[in-house]
């Protein structure tokens, strides 16, 4: 929850910035990045992704610097369970393996100091695509649903495709990040940090037609975190 809360505080902030940069204010530096890594967890799940990420400062604030990016990633895990937004207690999907691929617009901000950035990113729209999974419902009520003839059968799902601010709404594929870019040269830099991810999935039936779980419910997601490392290569610094 923690970690929750320090992304919606910099993200609010870092698209306030953005708005004040829009009327009027003047840019006194400019900056690119290309970042390429790879989260990593115990549990053999990883996501990788490329991150391309323009900043700039504001004339009297050169340690407080904004930007946006476009992110391509992805998200790879083992056996899984995503669940639905509403219901009590929530339904849930059973995944031998869940992959996700996507390209994302980023809005980010950091701090400066001296070879250091201190920052946060996270998503803002984006596409998701990858294999079509078969997902157990495993369910057994007194009070059946709508999703009742799909109750302990294996349904299709894909992911969600068109994803919009997936840190502040659920059932939407996308990452988020706190770190530290470290830079060594000119020329490369390293970067640590903590990757904060969704994952999200909607079922349908072989030719795409809607298939329901209980409370008409389609989608099912769960968040993921992770550490975070990536090789840094400046374009502009």
């Amino acid at each position: 929850m923690f970690r929750m809360k320090l992304f919606y505080v910099f993200a609010i902030l870092a698209a306030a910035l953005s708005t004040i940069n829009v009327y009027g204010q003047t840019q006194s530096e400019a900056s690119a990045v290309i970042d390429v890594g790879t989260g990593f967890s115990d549990d053999k799940s990883f996501a990788p992704s490329v991150l391309y990420y323009e900043q700039i400062s504001l004339n009297r604030l050169p340690w407080l610097r904004f930007g946006l990016g476009i992110r391509a990633w992805g998200y790879y895990a083992d056996r899984t369970n995503l669940y639905t937004k509403t219901g009590s207690p929530q339904d849930y999907l059973e995944y031998r393996k869940v992959s996700a691929n996507g390209l994302s617009f980023v809005v980010g901000a950091n701090l400066r100091f001296w070879k250091i950035d201190l920052g946060v990113n996270t998503d803002l729209i984006g596409a998701a695509f990858g294999s079509k999974r078969k997902a157990f419902y495993e369910k057994i009520t007194t009070t059946p649903g709508v999703g009742a003839p799909n109750y302990n059968q294996w349904l299709s799902t894909s992911p969600v495709i068109f994803n919009a601010v997936p840190l502040f709404l659920e059932n939407y594929n996308g990452q988020s990040e706190a770190y530290a870019r470290i830079y060594l040269t000119r020329g490369i830099g390293v970067k640590i940090g903590y990757l904060y991810g969704h994952i999200a999935y909607r079922t349908h039936d072989a030719v795409d037609n809607k298939v329901f779980l209980d409370n008409r419910q389609r989608r099912v997601s769960q968040n993921y975190g992770m550490p975070y490392a990536a090789l840094s290569f400046p374009l502009l610094h």
